[in-house]
């Protein structure tokens, strides 16, 4: 059986803006439920998704850590071996509080990249591009008008490190077009939509 994992914030948590009791998307509607359906029994999805993961500014939501730059190693050590890894972060760094500015993301994410090369060099590697954001994120906790900007840097940016770096790059923008009202957030249709197809991204690596 070949292992994956899938390590980010909200939207690979499935977070569901106005959901009750608990605003989560069920297994069988946030994509990696729906990757591991379509991927079938020859596949383990592993998921691992935090509300307001950055990728490696230190915060706290709830008083949880959810810094990726101190939960990310523990994580995968916790779960080798690992065939695939893929890793979408970014839309958190861009809270007005973080002070974000380009280049951050792409700089911390090189960092998990070389991690993952050190604790697993076999596997393969996949950048996830973060969404990029809509409007509505101006009232959406931590974020303003300038995150939509913000975010379409972010996004090339990851897409320029992950030509660099030489590892995989499945751009979440070319999938997705349908968010939440929030601006920020996967509807279901963009979870089946972005489950789908990254399993076709999968299979064919």
């Amino acid at each position: 059986m070949k292992r994956i994992l899938c390590f980010g914030d909200s939207n690979t948590w499935g977070y569901a803006p106005k959901q009750k009791p608990i605003p989560r998307l069920d297994e069988e509607s946030r994509w990696t439920g729906l990757l591991q359906k379509k991927l079938g029994s020859e596949w383990k999805v592993i998921e691992f998704g935090l509300c307001g993961c950055t990728s490696g500014f230190a915060n706290e939501v709830h008083g949880i850590n959810v810094n990726a730059h101190i939960l990310y190693p523990a994580v995968l050590f916790a779960n080798l071996p690992v065939d695939i890894v893929c890793i979408m972060l970014g839309t958190n760094d861009l809270k007005t509080t973080l002070g974000w500015k380009s280049g951050d993301t792409a700089k911390n994410l090189d960092l998990l990249i070389s991690t993952t090369k050190s604790m697993s060099p076999n596997a393969k590697i996949v950048l996830i591009s973060p969404i990029i954001l809509q409007k509505g994120i101006e009232n959406f906790d931590g974020f303003d008008k300038s995150a939509v900007e913000k975010s379409i840097l972010c996004a090339k940016e990851v897409a320029d490190l992950a030509y660099r770096r030489k590892i995989l790059l499945f751009d979440t923008n070319v999938f997705i077009h349908e968010l939440c009202a929030d601006g920020c957030h996967f509807t279901p249709a963009s979870h089946k939509a972005f489950g789908n197809a990254m399993a076709d991204f999968i299979v064919k690596q």
